[in-house]
């Protein structure tokens, strides 16, 4: 069924093979990381793969747009999450749906669908969470030019403890310092996650 639903996404999600990829492998590096139990990672794989499959739902105008979206747009891409989930709830690990459903929560309570906050999130969501915003920062978007590794890891460690789980910054900070994100080079990290 996941095979399915990647050529479905094909069509709509940019650079779909090699950004999900990315975002399951840092999300797996994560929760080794984090001494999740195996199974968990292996959820983590899954959910990085599958975390945007709602988005074939989403006009792909709107997804391609160059620039900002409008309040309309924002509206109807924000919508993915749940569509995601209904379309792996019946068929997947209630887990790995439940980590789609809520991959945009912020861990102050600013995210959505539902603006959950904290612990409320559920640990997968808030571990791809991290792996998708580094992704995001260090790809070329058709909103945005790629940026550097370094100035991702800043931003991470910025929004710790606001858009992002401490605890997932802490394990994040440990796979950048060892050079092991995905196109970087070891950095020497003078910033702790707070």
């Amino acid at each position: 069924m996941d095979e399915i639903l990647l050529l479905a996404m094909q069509s709509v999600v940019e650079d779909l093979y090699g950004h999900v990829h990315r975002v399951s492998d840092l999300a797996m590096a994560l929760g080794r990381t984090m001494d999740l139990a195996q199974e968990d990672v292996e959820r983590l794989g899954l959910v990085g793969i599958m975390h945007d499959v709602g988005k074939v739902h989403v006009d792909p105008g709107i997804l391609a747009k160059p620039g900002p979206l409008d309040d309309l747009e924002r509206d109807h891409v924000r919508q993915h999450p749940q569509l995601g989930y209904a379309m792996t709830a019946a068929g997947f690990d209630p887990r790995v749906s439940q980590a789609i459903l809520h991959h945009h929560e912020r861990f102050d309570g600013d995210g959505y669908p539902f603006g959950l906050a904290g612990n409320s999130i559920p640990l997968l969501s808030r571990v791809v969470l991290v792996a998708d915003a580094y992704d995001a920062i260090t790809s070329d978007r058709s909103y945005q030019a790629a940026m550097p590794a370094v100035i991702a890891i800043e931003e991470i460690t910025h929004h710790s403890g606001t858009q992002f789980d401490p605890a997932v910054v802490k394990a994040f900070l440990i796979i950048a310092a060892a050079g092991r994100l995905p196109l970087q080079t070891p950095v020497h990290l003078g910033v702790a996650a707070r």
